[in-house]
């Protein structure tokens, strides 16, 4: 679904607006009881909306919940806020007040995707420039916006519509932005009015008829959103399939790629969006079961391409309740038709004088109204050509120097916006005549070694001279616009301006490099998921985006960590709704000890994915490291991979998370996982069975201090196991000393029992075990022992540990790692080797190779 550069701008007014006002209430609020403020059904309201995204709270303060308010909610609250507020604020606020009823309107239709009006844009403009005139300092945001939107208003074009709203009633549809977003829809009432009558009548089908670009799909269009929205008529979905497969242009026609070229393929649309999963006829049964158990409302646009008995066969057995309209150039003989005849002169200078005023083109926003008249009747009120002669002034050509040839809408028109483009523009249109097909503006920007900035100026020209037309679909839960060229911008560039052959290579070998490193980041990431250094890849698309968040990184590493993250930004600019853009800048960020900056990355790179992936488990890691927030890191942990597919490295993770929280139990369960999944490398595997032995003795510890003795037995029972399924040489390390830190444990509790008692063969046959397989590792280390820190003397860099009654003295040098260092205090256990004999003449004897075992 594709956005016109009109409601983007709408939206980043309304917006900026709506942030204004809730400034406002924050500074003018006070410290009033939040639910008596907003009043209890607007407090419920508001909270159900907040909680959808932060869980459930108790009593969330008046600041936690401004965002959630909506834009009739914030208004409501600063007229009741208007006497205490500054004088400045009151007459811009009375201004807002008399404009909120059509301003409420506006946002419903940018929000919930309704086609935009005519007067949309100018109403908004006007009203943001009005406010801003009488106090521009205390309306920061519509301000800024302003200033924005006047230097470069090309930036819209990289929003993403996000307007607090609760969901959309109305049915479900796949209907897609008409092209009269732009200008908003006029004339043509009384047919408007006779389609729907009869969709809403008796009729199962109804057909729009008329010449090609006479306006059949918008009317069409502009019907069902009607419906949408018709509470007297509601449909269970609206399902929209469309069979164009030419366009007609003065000379010829000009084939669609990849159209529905059969009603069976026609169909196959229907059916993919109703859900249905048949084949050849029996795909038409499914579909008509569909429109049999609900009620749909199914439009089939430009049916003349496919027409065929069968499909009027599907259309002469519709079921009762679901109806069909259809557009089409020729009629079927079994609906109920209305035909389309052109604009009539009133109209069309409408829609003349609005596409003007849009698209910024003086030259015919200001001709009289009787000149306006001649040029649309010299074009005989028909839709296509208006726009197409519009874009041709809108490039610098004289309005009756248009009119003068016969070849407009294809040669002269094209000709004419080619030759006025932006210098970057027609470098763009090269690409993609080499390279065919959908682009994301940051694979253009690759391709033509483009910044987000002039990419984004350049589509915009592209844009309103009707040579590249924007479509939005979804994935996940952003929003993401890809460009192609239009039909006739096609068929017109193919003609006049061919690519050369320098050119095409040129193109074709940025192509390749792009897919090489394409699929050796993909390569990596699939070799590594969980590795912070990888970038995850959803499709093509994101490669060009991938190669700047790489550069990103090894900006990073190289110590031009500034350098990485302005990269982490122009990747930002080019996909707003890629997920590992804000991700690695979340990682860098990390690295620089910026957490709260972190924290808001992760929290974007998370809202923009959807599911199981390796977000979570970067947020989540963030989040028990950094982030202090451990419970909700784990839960992060647990959803980052399916649970039938974990990878070692999350089990471990998960485990080390169990760990934080002091749940020693499931942190063994969960690292003894760890152990049993495949692959797994070494170090991950050290990594699992260093957390899995020491989660095991801190819950062997606390049963043994519970006086439950069976159960700490229990628990070194799972060490050995663990340590059973390691290769010996990983042993080595804090692993043989946890083990150590567990024979002690349990020869210290077997000396309590009394003779007799059968834990004691229980707690030897552990311990030998135990021994056996350290011996196994390295003989020498069952002569390490466990002792505790008496003392550190920190500037001296020595100090002193007591075991089995005897103290040893120990320098910094001695450590096995220089990090433990800060962690030793009084009263933490540690492991070393004793020396055989004092040689220095030390107060005491000596300990080497000591390790921290905190």
């Amino acid at each position: 679904m594709s956005f016109s550069a009109t409601r983007l701008t709408c939206f980043a007014l309304i917006s900026a607006l709506e942030e204004d006002l809730r400034n406002e209430i924050r500074a003018n609020a006070g410290p009033a009881d939040v639910e008596r403020f907003l009043s209890p059904d607007r407090y419920e309201k508001v909270k159900t909306r907040r909680a959808k995204d932060h869980g459930l709270h108790p009593s969330p303060g008046l600041s936690s919940l401004l965002p959630y308010l909506d834009f009739a909610d914030s208004h409501e609250l600063m007229m009741k806020l208007k006497k205490d507020v500054p004088a400045e604020l009151r007459e811009p606020l009375a201004q807002l007040d008399k404009s909120m009823a059509k301003l409420v309107d506006i946002r419903n239709r940018v929000a919930h995707t309704r086609p935009m009006e005519i007067d949309d844009l100018p109403f908004v403009l006007d009203l943001a420039e009005e406010i801003v005139r009488r106090r521009s300092d205390r309306w920061e945001n519509l301000a800024t916006t302003l200033e924005h939107l006047s230097q470069d208003p090309a930036y819209v074009l990289g929003l993403k519509i996000d307007l607090t709203t609760d969901p959309d009633p109305s049915p479900q549809h796949n209907l897609p932005v008409p092209d009269f977003d732009e200008t908003g829809f006029f004339g043509r009432q009384k047919e408007l009015a006779r389609i729907k009558k009869a969709v809403k009548g008796a009729y199962p089908v109804v057909s729009i008829l008329g010449d090609g670009g006479v306006g059949k799909t918008s009317i069409a269009l502009k019907v069902a959103y009607d419906l949408l929205d018709d509470k007297d008529q509601r449909f269970d979905a609206l399902v929209w399939v469309t069979a164009k497969a030419t366009v007609l242009t003065v000379n010829e026609i000009i084939r669609i790629n990849d159209a529905i070229e059969s009603s069976l393929g026609l169909f196959a649309g229907a059916a993919a969006q109703l859900g249905a999963q048949g084949s050849g006829e029996s795909m038409i049964d499914e579909v008509l079961s569909y429109l049999e158990h609900f009620k749909i409302l199914l439009i089939l646009d430009n049916l003349e391409t496919v027409l065929d008995s069968r499909l009027r066969e599907f259309l002469l057995d519709l079921p009762l309740g679901s109806k069909v309209i259809v557009t089409s150039r020729i009629g079927l003989g079994i609906e109920n038709p209305v035909s389309l005849s052109p604009l009539s002169v009133e109209d069309s200078v409408r829609l003349l004088r609005a596409l003007a005023r849009t698209r910024g083109v003086r030259a015919l926003d200001r001709i009289g109204q009787d000149k306006a008249a001649e040029l649309v009747s010299a074009m005989n009120g028909h839709p296509a050509y208006i726009k197409w002669f519009v874009s041709g002034v809108q490039a610098g050509r004289r309005p009756e120097e248009l009119l003068s040839s016969n070849d407009l809408l294809l040669d002269y028109c094209m000709s004419n916006v080619y030759e006025f483009l932006t210098d970057e523009a027609p470098q763009i249109l090269k690409s993609m005549q080499v390279l065919p097909g959908i682009r994301g503006q940051a694979e253009l920007a690759f391709l033509n070694d483009y910044s987000a900035a002039k990419i984004q100026t350049s589509l915009l020209s592209l844009l309103t001279t009707n040579f590249v037309q924007m479509q939005t679909s979804s994935i996940g839960q952003s929003l993401e616009s890809s460009y192609e060229l239009t039909d006739f911008g096609r068929q017109y560039l193919e003609k006049r301006h061919p690519v050369d052959a320098a050119t095409r290579t040129f193109f074709l070998e940025r192509s390749r490099t792009l897919m090489s490193l394409g699929a050796t980041i993909r390569a990596e990431a699939s070799a590594s998921p969980y590795d912070p250094r990888t970038i995850d890849i959803r499709g093509v698309g994101d490669f060009s985006v991938a190669r700047l968040l790489r550069d990103a990184l090894s900006s990073h590493d190289n110590g031009q960590t500034d350098r990485g993250l302005e990269l982490c930004r122009e990747a930002q600019r080019l996909a707003p709704g890629y997920y590992e853009a804000w991700r690695v800048e979340g990682f860098i960020q990390t690295e620089r000890s910026d957490y709260a900056a972190a924290l808001a990355c992760y929290e974007r790179a998370h809202e923009l994915v959807q599911g199981p992936g390796p977000v979570n488990f970067f947020f989540g890691s963030f989040l028990i490291e950094e982030g202090g927030d451990p419970a909700r890191g784990l839960a992060l942990l647990q959803n980052s991979a399916p649970a039938d597919d974990v990878h070692p490295v999350v089990a471990t993770q998960i485990a080390w998370a169990h760990l934080q929280l002091r749940d020693y139990r499931a942190a063994g369960e969960r690292a003894s996982l760890a152990l049993t999944l495949r692959p797994i490398t070494p170090g991950e595997a050290i990594s699992a069975l260093t957390i899995g032995l020491r989660s095991i003795f801190y819950e062997a510890r606390f049963q043994a201090e519970q006086l439950e003795l069976s159960q700490c037995l229990s628990e070194v029972e799972s060490a050995v196991a663990i340590a059973a399924l390691i290769r010996v040489e990983l042993l080595a390390g804090e692993p043989a000393d946890r083990l150590l830190q567990l024979v002690e444990l349990v020869q210290d509790e077997r000396d309590k029992l009394p003779d007799g008692d059968p834990l004691s063969t229980v707690a030897d046959e552990l311990v030998a075990k135990i021994r056996d397989r350290i011996r196994c590792v390295e003989p020498d280390l069952l002569s390490r022992r466990i002792g505790v820190l008496k003392n550190r003397v920190a500037d001296k860099y020595f100090g002193f540990i007591s075991s089995w009654g005897a103290d040893y003295f120990f320098h910094f040098n001695d450590l096995e790692q220089a990090s433990d260092w800060e962690f030793l205090a009084a009263g933490v256990p540690v492991a070393f080797f004793p020396t055989a004999r004092n040689l220095r003449g030390e107060r005491a004897e000596r300990a080497t190779t000591v390790r921290w075992l905190g």
